[in-house]
């Protein structure tokens, strides 16, 4: 493998990581920005974070769409980027901790982002007034 090639699969790694934790970020800190709104937020503060929310899913769909490209990338040369390396240097257990901690990433980012909905269903004016 050339380097360059290798340089290029060890960024699809690090893209594919980062995009996956910003499902985790998004959910929360969308959440907390619900959780400021009150329980009877504003007109006004309510189309405010309706539209930062409408950025961020875009974001996170774009996420998604990175996670899986980046993915069979990385699958593809998983063996040679990460299973052969973590074999010769003992490390096979700080690999499979690492995938343990990204699945957990992920299922707490699916986690928030389903309370957020459940949250931002229950506010006042969130559906009447065009809410995703």
């Amino acid at each position: 493998m050339s380097p360059t090639l290798g340089i290029l699969v060890v960024l699809n790694n690090y893209v594919h990581d980062v995009a996956t934790g910003l499902l985790l970020i998004s959910a929360l800190w969308l959440g907390g920005s619900a959780r400021d709104l009150g329980p009877s937020p504003s007109g006004e503060a309510l189309a405010v974070f309706r539209r930062g929310y409408r950025r961020c899913v875009r974001s996170v769909w774009g996420s998604i769409v990175v996670i899986v490209a980046t993915g069979v990338v990385r699958t593809a040369y998983f063996e040679d980027f990460e299973w052969i390396p973590a074999l010769g240097r003992g490390l096979v257990p700080v690999l499979v901790l690492k995938h343990v901690l990204i699945f957990a990433m992920l299922a707490v980012g699916l986690w928030a982002w389903a309370r957020l909905r459940r949250r931002l269903d229950a506010l006042p004016g969130w559906r009447v007034a065009g809410g995703e």
